[in-house]
Order: structure tokens, then C-alpha cells, then sequence
């Protein structure tokens, strides 16, 4: 290094450092890929669901076709699994990284809509789609800062 010293918290990693941090990002890598899936898997089934449906009517006929949709349903499971997958996301990273990550479901949802029903895929929304996953990665995430700190506040220190 020339003689020259590092900064404070600049220091090479270690074997040790590096295991650690692998160690830590894999289950939230998963968590991620999880989640763009569910999410992804969710809007197919609800498009799927709403072109059998038709238009929601308040009637009776209308409701139940709806609730007899097995796309709806499946949908309905993809939210309630997106939402338990970004609780365990959101308590292994800071909500200033995982928020505008979360922008990435855009792109795999219109790549799955083109792949599945046909949609098109101009020059426009390809465009689009990499200045998305440019804003994501100049954001930055998770992988290089620490985990998130404990909770301040009295009432998270202290649950009713």
C-alpha cells in the first residue's frame, strides 16, 4: 500500500469479513429473488383473474365468479406471501436501500406481462426499464453497508 494508511473503516477485508458478509446476504439475496418471483407470480394471476372476471359489478353473479377464480386466489396467497418475504427483507436492511430496490418487481412484471400475454416491448420501455435498474444500482444496497440499527424508539423497546 505504499506506506500509505487507510481511513477509519476503510481497512481490506478480511477471509473472516467477506465469510461473515456472504454469510449475511445470501438469506437476503434469496429473500429478494423470492420476493421479484411471488410479486411477479401475484400480478400474472391477477391480470389472469381479471380477464375471466370481466368488469367487478356489485351483484351477486359478479362477486361470486370472482371468489370462484382460482387466479384470485392465488393472487391474494402471492400478496399475503410479498408481504410476510419483505418483513423478513425490511428486518435485515435498511428501509433507504430496500424501498427503491423494490423498483426492480416493475421490470420483471412487464417482461413477464410481454412473455405471457403478448404485450408489447418497444424500444421505450426498454429504455425504461435500464434507467430503472441504473437508479437501483446508483442507489446502491445492502451488500456494503452495516445492518440496520436496533430500535430508538421506547415504544419498539417496549411492546404493549
Amino acid at each position: 500500500m505504499n506506506g500509505m494508511t487507510l481511513p477509519p473503516g476503510d481497512a481490506p477485508a478480511t477471509k473472516k469479513d467477506i465469510h461473515a458478509r456472504t454469510r449475511r446476504l445470501s438469506p437476503l439475496l434469496l429473500a429478494w429473488v423470492l420476493l421479484l418471483a411471488v410479486e411477479t407470480l401475484g400480478q400474472v394471476s391477477l391480470k389472469f383473474a381479471g380477464t375471466h372476471v370481466g368488469a367487478l359489478e356489485p351483484n351477486r353473479h359478479s362477486i361470486l365468479t370472482a371468489l370462484t377464480t382460482p387466479w384470485l386466489w392465488l393472487g391474494l396467497a402471492c400478496y399475503l406471501g410479498q408481504f410476510v418475504i419483505w418483513m423478513r427483507i425490511l428486518e435485515k436492511s435498511r428501509l433507504s436501500s430496500a424501498f427503491p430496490t423494490s423498483a426492480i418487481a416493475f421490470v420483471a412484471i412487464m417482461i413477464a406481462s410481454w412473455a405471457v400475454f403478448g404485450d408489447p416491448m418497444g424500444w421505450e420501455k426498454i429504455l425504461g426499464s435500464a434507467i430503472i435498474v441504473a437508479g437501483i444500482l446508483l442507489l446502491g444496497g445492502d451488500a456494503h453497508s452495516a445492518p440496520p440499527a436496533p430500535a430508538r424508539h421506547e415504544a419498539e423497546r417496549n411492546p404493549p
